[in-house]
């Protein structure tokens, strides 16, 4: 059997939301901001902290046929989309400073601002990322609060599982245990 694609959903945030929460010019064109680029931040940034199988529930939960728990619903608005937002801007920042024409590449320039040097835009990658990594921090502690344990049905601590079409594999004392959770105990 094959692994659920859950890249065929839609992304966590979309680019108009990216620029509500995270961009300083809430007229920023938005085009900018491919969905290539919002799949690689959850990727890169936050798949592996949710964890396969719930980060794809929740991409399949934005309008398929999974519904988002209350509880799911309030994570994504507080908590990941916030969160996602800013390493989203962290993402763009280069393609908003550069772009690639048949040229080469030339920095984007117009009548009415000047482009930054290179250390003034490692400062402002620095603080994005910093920022969007406090927000990840938290929203890992929320997500695993122990009065939080078994509200998030979908989340499993990615230290010790991970699911696979719902099966999960656990770690164990260097053994990895192999099974479905609601048929062996020592899951």
């Amino acid at each position: 059997m094959a692994a659920i694609d859950f890249r065929q959903y839609d992304n966590l945030i979309t680019a108009a939301d990216v620029v509500k929460m995270a961009m300083t010019n809430a007229n920023m064109d938005s085009s900018i901001i491919d969905s290539n680029t919002i799949l690689i931040a959850e990727i890169t940034h936050l798949k592996e902290h949710l964890g396969d199988y719930f980060w794809g529930k929740l991409r399949q939960g934005g309008g398929s046929s999974y519904t988002w728990s209350n509880e799911e619903a309030t994570l994504m608005t507080r908590y990941i989309r916030p969160c996602l937002a800013l390493y989203v801007k962290y993402e763009v920042l280069n393609d908003m400073q550069y772009n690639t024409t048949s040229s080469g590449v030339v920095t984007n320039d117009d009548d009415w601002s000047d482009p930054v040097d290179g250390s003034e835009m490692s400062i402002l990658k620095d603080d994005t990322f910093r920022k969007a990594e406090i927000l990840k921090e938290d929203m890992m502690r929320f997500i695993q609060d122990p009065e939080n344990k078994g509200v998030y049905a979908n989340y499993e601590n990615i230290k010790n599982t991970r699911f696979i079409n719902g099966d999960n594999v656990k770690r164990i004392g260097g053994i990895l245990a192999y099974g479905n959770k609601r048929n062996n105990s020592i899951l």
